[in-house]
């Protein structure tokens, strides 16, 4: 019962009850004369049904039991204010001490019970006590009329209040168990940490997965800069922890979702997009495949029928150049195709910008293009070869944009989470309309141009776990940007 919980159970106010009574009754004597000896047989016999009601307590109902104590407590106080005065006592107040205690245990239906009882017997005790009282009749009947009001007025307040403390404590203790079963069956984690970085709550249980929220929250408690969401990669699963300041900052509240069974649906749906655009590549493939091989053909039937003919050697010059184009379009291609990381290392960025930029040294120098660097080295996770295609397919849009004498900047920075690659030439620019086609595969501006660089680029970067940005400014330049998750 919610009562039990705040003033004890039972058993410990029947223990009580004998000592209170003892304590009141010495300490109300003074010290210097003997105590009477009907304070003792008192004493006695609360001790005596103490007892009693620990037995009775292993037979009867608890209310029961607690009805018995409250209503043998009432001639109990009648002896003690008889033995301390009779109507000159001051005892009668413990009358509403007792109505307020049997509030507490009984409720509004015990302090009236309790109440109405100790009215009864204050007033057979008065009239008893008036016998030997130089009171007056009036005197004795105006002092029960105090007392009597006095023990209804407590009953009535105290029953009330005790019954709108039950109702509040059953809804509260009803709240707090629907809450709690609540929480500990939400498919999200729940944590919450005091500004010492303690924890408060949670239901994550323990391991290396809490000890990572546990720590981020922390430090997002105390550092205002950090991101208030992060995803987690732990035991093989992927999660996202989203946090919150409370309480004013006072403490730190994280909610943990595990989305790996989402992944797995998004990367199956990527593969079947890709799946499909593959079959849509070898479409458009086949169709640019057989242009230039047309062009091979009739330039070779051409060489066989004027072999000696020095016009010929234009034709063959077309052959080869159609030939170099058709090698050029199958190797994309394949790159396209097989963009996905084959073995993964912890590479610093800088040495990858380096293995790309000497892949296309030739074409910066034809162009007599200036490569301006600010480096901030980082490390990555991904395959070096990968990694260097994709950038050398930026570098070769950014040259092929570029006028001669131009300057393409490279700028790598990092913050608490990603690193970051940018490549900026200053060539004419996009449209936004452009900007919005550029990595769809085969869309391309250049005359020539096969069109998958730059979705070879960006499919790379996805693979990675990474993404790539554009931005662009008609007659200012473009500035792709990479974001890699730090290794």
């Amino acid at each position: 019962m919610v009562a039990s919980d705040l003033f004890g159970k039972r058993t410990g106010l029947i223990i009580l009850h004998p000592l209170l009574i003892t304590f009141i009754l010495l300490s109300s004597y003074p010290i210097i004369y003997d105590i009477p000896t009907p304070f003792w047989f008192i004493i006695l016999a609360s001790f005596m049904l103490a007892v009693i009601f620990l037995l009775l307590g292993n037979i009867l109902t608890e209310k029961l039991v607690l009805y018995l104590l409250f209503l043998s407590d009432i001639p109990i106080i009648g002896f003690m204010i008889h033995y301390t005065g009779g109507l000159d006592s001051l005892f009668p107040l413990l009358y509403v001490l007792l109505i307020i205690l049997s509030s507490l245990y009984l409720y509004r239906k015990g302090a009236y019970i309790i109440s109405l009882c100790s009215v009864i017997f204050f007033l057979v005790l008065s009239f008893i006590e008036a016998k030997n009282s130089t009171m007056t009749v009036q005197m004795v009947m105006y002092k029960f009329y105090v007392f009597g009001l006095l023990f209804l007025f407590t009953g009535i307040l105290s029953g009330t209040l005790s019954e709108r403390y039950q109702k509040g404590a059953e809804e509260a203790k009803r709240l707090r168990l629907t809450t709690e079963e609540m929480i500990r069956n939400l498919p999200s984690g729940i944590i919450t940490i005091d500004n010492k970085g303690d924890i408060i709550y949670t239901n994550i249980p323990e391991g290396p997965l809490r000890a990572h929220v546990h720590l981020y929250i922390a430090k997002f408690l105390k550092y205002t800069n950090l991101k208030n969401s992060i995803e987690l990669n732990i035991a093989k699963r992927y999660y996202v922890l989203s946090c919150a300041r409370i309480y004013d900052s006072r403490a730190g509240l994280g909610i943990l979702q595990d989305y790996t069974d989402i992944r797995k649906l998004e990367e199956k749906s990527r593969v079947s997009r890709q799946t499909k655009l593959l079959a849509e590549l070898g479409g458009s493939l086949a169709h640019e495949i057989r242009n230039p091989l047309a062009s091979i053909r009739g330039s070779l039937e051409v060489i066989r029928e004027a072999a000696k003919d020095r016009h010929a050697v234009h034709f063959i010059n077309m052959a080869l150049k159609e030939s170099i184009r058709l090698n050029d379009i199958v190797t994309d291609f394949l790159n396209f195709a097989q963009f996905i990381p084959n073995k993964k290392n912890r590479l610093a960025i800088k040495e990858v910008l380096n293995e790309a930029l000497i892949e296309i040294i030739e074409k910066v120098n034809s162009k007599n293009i200036r490569i301006k660097r600010m480096d901030n080295d980082f490390y990555v996770l991904g395959d070096m070869n990968k990694l260097k295609s994709c950038f050398v397919n930026v570098f070769n849009n950014a040259c092929e944009v570029s006028k001669k004498g131009q300057v393409i900047e490279i700028e790598s920075y990092e913050d608490e989470k990603d690193g970051f690659v940018e490549i900026r030439d200053h060539g004419k620019g996009m449209a936004k309309k452009e900007m919005n086609k550029i990595f769809t595969p085969f869309f391309t501006t250049k005359k020539g141009g096969t069109g998958l660089g730059l979705a070879i680029a960006k499919n790379i970067m996805e693979a990675h776990g990474g993404r790539i940005e554009v931005k662009s400014r008609v007659g200012k330049g473009t500035t792709f940007r990479m974001v890699f998750p730090l290794a």
